[in-house]
């Protein structure tokens, strides 16, 4: 299993988390079987990222990478916030 930082990088979506303003990078992880979601948030330690499988700009993994950033706003807010 590859870590997140041997994942290539995407690029980057900054999200509002209180008032904090965090940069989460969108990692590509290949193709995913049906059964995965198309993207989603991803935690190992300190680093994070939205691993995304499949192609990037088809309309299932932008609805999935907008529940995956809902998700990163959740955890984080739990992180860093209390």
């Amino acid at each position: 299993m590859q870590s997140l930082m041997d994942k290539a990088l995407m690029g980057y979506v900054e999200l509002q988390v209180g008032s904090l303003k965090v940069e989460i990078p969108i990692r590509a992880a290949g193709e995913a079987s049906p059964a995965e979601p198309a993207a989603k948030f991803e935690m190992e330690g300190d680093a994070c990222a939205i691993v995304v499988r499949g192609d990037a700009t088809s309309k299932q993994v932008e609805r999935a990478m907008q529940r995956a950033a809902r998700e990163a706003v959740r955890q984080l807010s739990r992180k860093l916030l209390n």
